[in-house]
């Protein structure tokens, strides 16, 4: 008594299965020999998109003279340009500091030379605690602007790559779209329905 339920429920399974089998062997013998050309996969650096990166990596800038948008140009050179200078702006101050803290330690007079940008009166502090605390402040702002104009570096970089990928995106002057219902005509699945939205 216990087995009968497990015993209707194997015959089901083992009758589904072999509707199944039935199915998938209608459907290949129904379908055409496809032949489906496989495209061979290059890596992101290979055609134009990658070579418009690369280029930009080496040269900024580059890339997109290279994909023809000279309207990022100005951009692209204002932003690396930029951040480059507020980049050797903070190592000049670092550096400038670093040498009037190692000359308060040593007991020696610092002499500010002409590259160091916005330490005014810095040859009159000799207190190395206060000179450790500046000193620490601008290797923040070093190590900061250091990250950030690797990021733009990076950036500009990336908008060639992409930029190049969207030269050849097909742009379509229908914009409608249209609302459709679909039923599928397949042995396997007969009560397949569905609501399509096509662009």
């Amino acid at each position: 008594m216990k087995y009968k339920y497990l015993h209707h429920t194997i015959t089901l399974l083992l009758m589904l299965f072999v509707f199944v089998l039935h199915a998938q062997e209608i459907l290949d013998t129904t379908s055409e020999n496809v032949v489906v050309k496989k495209e061979k996969k290059g890596s992101i650096f290979a055609g134009k998109p990658g070579k418009a990166m690369v280029m930009s990596l080496i040269i900024p800038g580059a890339g997109q003279i290279y994909n023809k948008s000279y309207i990022r140009l100005p951009f692209v050179y204002g932003a690396v340009g930029g951040m480059g200078w507020v980049m050797v702006y903070n190592v000049q101050q670092y550096n400038c500091l670093k040498e009037a803290y190692i000359a308060s330690i040593d007991g020696t007079i610092f002499v500010k030379p002409h590259n160091c940008p916005g330490l005014d009166g810095i040859e009159n502090v000799t207190d190395p605690a206060t000179l450790r605390i500046l000193r620490d402040e601008a290797n923040t702002n070093r190590q900061r602007s250091i990250l950030f104009f690797a990021l733009v570096w990076a950036a500009q970089g990336i908008d060639a790559y992409v930029d190049a990928h969207l030269k050849e995106f097909n742009i379509n002057d229908d914009l409608s779209f249209e609302i459709t219902s679909k039923s599928f005509n397949d042995p396997a699945a007969p009560m397949r329905m569905g609501l399509y939205v096509s662009f």
